[in-house]
């Protein structure tokens, strides 16, 4: 349990692994989306639903997830230590059905998790002229270290390191190939259209830390618009794996709007 827990929420980069030389911490294979409501207050027999996400080999990992949740309803969340009941697992599969993988009274899981590949992902290969990515949860995004204007480069960079990030530790994929030179310095030929963006800001309490943590971030939308072909794959993938920090809990979701003339 110790080496899954590390593996998990720790996730630790090989000293001697040239390919993410110095990382403290690499991107863990997980995001827990919560639900996009404002509310903050369940009472007895509401229902709490959630997505969890899995990223490459993290998905074997899903009967502790459960079992987790299991102990967490017991033990009681948030404000109060309101306890739950864990009542069902349920996921869509690369044809878009609905499987059940855990309910009460299971002593396992039923099935193994029938993963989403990149490759149903990017099933279609029409890129737009102009698209629009409307952040639907928090953005967190800072470029050598700063919060400054967003821009189209500012985005695809984080982008491209998270994504290679998750594919290289966990999916086991070389990706020494891909030109992030060149990828970055086409970027800045994609013109910002429009930008509209406001600034929520938020807190949280770390147990971990025994302190409270900023938890605030950018909300809104901003368009592009240029030859975006070889950027497109990434931007797609984008929507599964969100952008910027924190998207372990949930940070950086988008949704693309596309246009095409």
């Amino acid at each position: 349990m110790k080496c899954i827990y590390a593996y998990v929420f720790e996730t630790p980069v090989d000293v001697n692994d040239a390919f993410l030389r110095n990382r403290g911490m690499a991107a863990h294979p997980y995001i827990i989306r919560p639900p996009l409501n404002e509310r903050r207050v369940y009472r007895s027999s509401d229902k709490l639903s959630f997505e969890l996400i899995f990223i490459g080999r993290a998905a074997d990992y899903l009967p502790y997830f459960a079992q987790a949740f299991i102990m967490m309803g017991n033990l009681g969340l948030g404000r109060g230590k309101g306890k739950f009941i864990l009542v069902g697992i349920d996921g869509r599969d690369a044809h878009g059905q609905t499987r059940m993988y855990y309910q009460p009274g299971d002593e396992h899981l039923r099935a193994s998790v029938d993963p989403l590949t990149c490759s149903d992902i990017l099933r279609s290969n029409k890129v737009p002229n102009r698209c629009t990515l409307r952040f639907i949860t928090r953005l967190d995004l800072k470029e050598k270290g700063e919060y400054g204007t967003i821009t189209f480069g500012v985005v695809f960079r984080s982008l491209l390191r998270r994504i290679v990030t998750l594919a290289h530790l966990h999916n086991g994929i070389d990706c020494r190939n891909i030109d992030f030179g060149g990828l970055s310095h086409l970027a800045e030929n994609i013109k910002t259209i429009s930008s509209h963006f406001y600034r929520e800001d938020a807190e949280r309490f770390s147990n971990r830390q025994m302190q409270r943590m900023p938890f605030g971030g950018r909300l809104g939308e901003i368009a592009f618009e240029g030859d975006l072909t070889p950027f497109w794959p990434f931007l797609v993938l984008g929507e599964h794996v969100h952008v910027g920090k924190k998207t372990s809990f949930g940070f950086g979701q988008y949704e693309l709007c596309q246009v095409f003339y």
